[in-house]
């Protein structure tokens, strides 16, 4: 079950970069942001009833930086970078994802012990990224450094849900945490702005797209992604970026018209031999422990 989880997951966040390109030409990167996390959250909390709501006991601390880190920060950064690299190379700046959860588990103590095999990868997916970031393309280096940027945000907000997730269930930690974030960022953009009838002239396609953005690809996509945390640990709900760059690339190409550089087909090569090294001493480790059987019975919410 976890695997198919993880191939529908892929298959949300795959496409989009093809849909935050299309939503982000509409907006500024605040407002879409802002109205990312807002369609997410409310989308989130009528999950979460239906499964019935559980209280944030002492965890308040840890969903504000599940909020910040996590989702607000990285979708202001990610708004940005849309206006300034192509979604394809968007797409395969978000594939280090799993090194960067692989690399945090471990200096938060959650992790096994280091491999040869594992220090190995991550030298394969730190020479990919710098292949793929240091390259010729289509966008400038900032919005290459925002993309890596908003991935270790991710890859941050992962690694510390998963106690969230085992006592509040995957979709009240990810309505609540998302309710911080939308609270945070609308506050901000109706200091800075404010502007409703900008946001309703904005073209049709990308409030479409914002609209399919916040239901789908981040309500939902959160849901299966904290569900994988808590079942297998965020190393695991991570490895789905060993298709969400190749799905990325190719539909930027094939609906957009991006083209795909031979240096990002060779950074991102490089990054998938080290998410599938770090991967595996992630899960050598996990059976060492007790098996994978085990340790999602021990996770599983009541």
């Amino acid at each position: 079950m976890s695997y198919l989880l993880l191939a529908f997951l892929s298959t949300l966040w795959g496409s989009s970069f093809l849909l935050i390109a299309l939503a982000a030409h509409g907006f500024d990167p605040l407002t879409f942001a802002a109205l990312r996390v807002i369609i997410g959250a409310l989308a989130l909390w009528a999950l979460a009833a239906r499964g019935g709501l559980r209280s944030p006991r002492g965890l308040w601390g840890r969903l504000a930086l599940m909020a910040a880190f996590g989702q607000a920060i990285p979708f202001l950064i990610i708004g940005d970078a849309a206006h300034r690299v192509s979604s394809g190379e968007l797409a395969l700046l978000m594939g280090v994802q799993p090194i960067f959860a692989f690399v945090l588990t471990r200096l938060l103590g959650q992790g096994g012990a280091w491999t040869p095999a594992a220090a190995f990868g991550l030298v394969c997916g730190l020479t990919g990224v710098a292949i793929a970031v240091g390259g010729p393309g289509t966008g400038d280096m900032t919005g290459r450094v925002e993309g890596l940027l908003a991935a270790m945000g991710y890859a941050f907000g992962a690694t510390i849900s998963r106690p969230a997730s085992q006592q509040m269930g995957p979709a009240g930690a990810a309505a609540a945490s998302m309710t911080l974030s939308a609270v945070a960022l609308t506050a901000i953009w109706l200091f800075r702005d404010g502007d409703f009838a900008r946001v309703a002239a904005a073209p049709s396609s990308a409030l479409a797209a914002m609209a399919a953005l916040g239901l789908f690809n981040t309500a939902l996509a959160y849901l299966v992604y904290f569900e994988l945390v808590v079942r297998e640990g965020a190393t695991f709900a991570s490895l789905n970026n060993y298709v969400v760059p190749f799905a990325g690339l190719g539909l930027g190409a094939l609906f957009l018209g991006e083209r795909v550089a031979t240096h990002a087909l060779v950074g991102l090569a490089l990054v998938v031999v080290g998410v599938a090294l770090t991967g595996r001493a992630e899960m050598a480790s996990v059976w060492r422990r007790g098996g994978s059987g085990e340790t999602r019975a021990a996770v599983r919410p009541s």
